[in-house]
Order: structure tokens, then sequence, then C-alpha cells
């Protein structure tokens, strides 16, 4: 504590010499700025040490409130180019500062051991506790940590406090701290590592589904698309942290989404040709019933029966290989065209069948 009062006093003189010393047209805006750093960082120090203790006298906080709105002034001051209020602001909030760190003194020297000793034992409960967690994810992760040491050390701390060893529980205190520390941090690389064998494990598990999804892309032409999710699956075999993993399989969905997205247009062209398809083959299928021995309108008919059977065919085919289904230059120039070839030829019997009735 009197380290840092000697640090707030060394600033407070350093400013103030600075503020006599140095013309008026020295005061950018990059030094006031300066002043409120050096204020708020003092006030986070204060703020700090008054946190660490347990029994705050109101002379504390009523000197590290006045701190406090000097600060605010101070920043409003700065904010505004204010540089003469900037300076009384800053010298008002090191002072109020200053009785805030006499008074934290003051408070700390009038601690009795009993009230010492409520605050260690306090700490320990809350080792206790702590440990006791730690002790519950050992056994969740299946490790072999060993707490026998910090269980040791636990026991001598409560043996001094019976004892009245202030000085020797600080001491215990701070090895229980560093101990559990230790623990934990050990604990954490064990569950890391768990964690890290789960996420190549369920990569493994979805191998063959990133290597169908690789073949899906290329027979859709999406040869990019296809190569990232190759260099993507690499990546996933490859990689040593969870997050890795995980930023490789947002990749791949999205990429996943490109290739479905392509699907799902390709199916939408099959349904339309079918869609096509299925009443022309009703209305040859009913034309067929009225012939009445045209030999002509028989043979128009049969082309189309054919040509029919022959667009079934390849739409089947194209279900099978859907990566052309894509192209609606293909489909219009091969299938659109057969079903276009099988309209001219049902007008035809259509005709005939008119005619010689």
């Amino acid at each position: 504590m009197m380290n840092k009062l000697l640090v707030f006093f060394s600033l407070f003189l350093i400013v103030s010499v600075g503020f006599v010393t140095i013309p008026n047209i020295i005061y950018a805006d990059s030094q006031l700025d300066i002043l409120v750093k050096i204020t708020q960082n003092t006030k986070e120090h204060i703020k700090n040490d008054i946190d660490k203790l347990g029994n705050i006298s109101q002379k504390v906080y009523d000197f590290y409130d006045e701190g406090s709105r000097e600060t605010v002034l101070l920043t409003q001051a700065v904010e505004n180019g204010d540089t003469k209020s900037a300076k009384q602001h800053f010298i008002s909030a090191m002072i109020a500062f200053k009785h805030t760190s006499l008074a934290i003194s003051e408070n700390e020297s009038q601690e009795t051991p009993q009230m010492v000793t409520s605050v260690h034992s306090q700490t320990i409960k809350k080792y206790e506790n702590n440990i006791k967690k730690l002790k519950l994810i050992s056994a969740k992760l299946n490790t072999d940590v060993d707490f026998e040491q910090i269980d040791q050390l636990l026991a001598l701390a409560k043996a001094n406090i019976a004892k009245g060893s202030i000085e020797q529980t600080k001491e215990v205190l701070s090895k229980i701290s560093s101990e559990g520390k230790q623990i934990q941090k050990l604990l954490y690389e064990i569950s890391e590592q768990n964690r890290i064998h789960k996420a190549k494990q369920f990569v493994q598990k979805h191998a063959e589904r990133i290597n169908s999804l690789i073949l899906q892309a290329k027979t859709f032409g999406l040869e990019k698309t296809a190569n990232d999710l190759q260099q993507s699956h690499l990546q996933l075999l490859q990689a040593n942290t969870t997050s890795q993993i995980k930023h490789q399989f947002k990749i791949i969905i999205i990429h996943q989404q490109k290739v479905e997205q392509v699907k799902e247009t390709s199916q939408a062209g099959l349904l339309r040709l079918q869609s096509l398809l299925v009443p022309l083959e009703k209305k040859a299928q009913s034309l067929a019933g009225d012939l009445k021995e045209n030999s002509a309108a028989e043979r128009f008919l049969k082309n189309a029966f054919n040509l029919i059977e022959e667009a079934k065919q390849d739409i089947k085919d194209l279900e099978n290989a859907p990566g052309i289904t894509s192209d609606a230059k293909y489909l219009d120039l091969t299938i659109g065209k057969k079903i276009q070839t099988i309209k001219d030829l049902l007008l035809k019997v259509e005709k005939l069948i008119y005619v010689s009735s």
C-alpha cells in the first residue's frame, strides 16, 4: 500500500510541476487525454484495493466518491477542450484519491487479528468449495488427478487458524491457491483433449457424407465448391482444436447449401418435364381408341408412343445423373424437343381422325 501511495504522490507532483512550467499553448488534446488516463488508472487501483478489504470505513468511500466525481468532471472538461477546468479537476481528483489511499492504510492498520482470521476462514471455505468442484470435474472426466497434497494443505490451513497462526495461514493459503490453479489447468487440458478426440470421431463419422457431397458437387459441375469441400475435409482431418473443427464444418455447411440449391433446381426441371409428359401420354391413350383402322394416324400415334417411352427413360436416366439436369438448355434440346415432337404427332393424329370421321 505504501508503494502505491508513493506512486500517487509522484504522479501528482510530476503533473503539478508540469502545469507550472509548461506554457499553456502546449496543452494539446493528447496531453489532456493523458491526464484522464492517469486519473482513471489511479481510480482503478484504488477500487481494486477497496474490493480486497473486508471492512471499509465510510471515510474511505467518501474520499473515493469525491475522486470519482472529479474524474467525471475532468473527462467532461477535456471533451469540451477546457484546459483550465481540466487542470483543476485533475488536481482535485488526485488529492481525493491520495486521501482515499491514506484512509485505506488507516483502515488496514485497524484490522484486528480476529478480523484477519475471519477473512482467512472465509477464504478456506471458498477454496474447499472450489476443490469439491474440481474433484467432481475430475471424476466426470475419469482422470487420476491427485488431490492428496491440496487436501493436506487445507487441513494445515485449518490447524493454523485454530492456533491463531495468521502468517502461517496466509502462506498456506497462497500454496493452496497455486496448487488449485495447477489442477484446474490440468483438468482443462484433459477436457480439451477429450473434446478434440470426440470432435475427430465426429469427423470420421461424417467422412462418408462429406465425400458424397464432394461427388455431388462434381456431378453438378460445381468444381470450385468440390475443391473447397476437399480442402475443408483435409483441414478437418488435420485439425488440433475444436475451434478449427467447428470452423471447417461451418464452411462445409455453406457449400452443402449451394449443392442443395442446385439439386432443388435440377429436381424442379425433372418435375417440369414429367408434368408436360403425363398429359400427352393420357391424350395418346385416348386417341388410340378413336383410330378406326386409320393407318396413317396409327403410324403417327405409334411414333408418339415410342417417343413418350424414350422421354420417360431419359428422365429416369437423368435422375441417376443429376448433374446434367441443372443445364436448362440441355433439357430443351433433348427431352424438350422430344416432347414438342410428341405434341406435333398427336396433333396430326387428331386431324387425321377428324378428317376420316
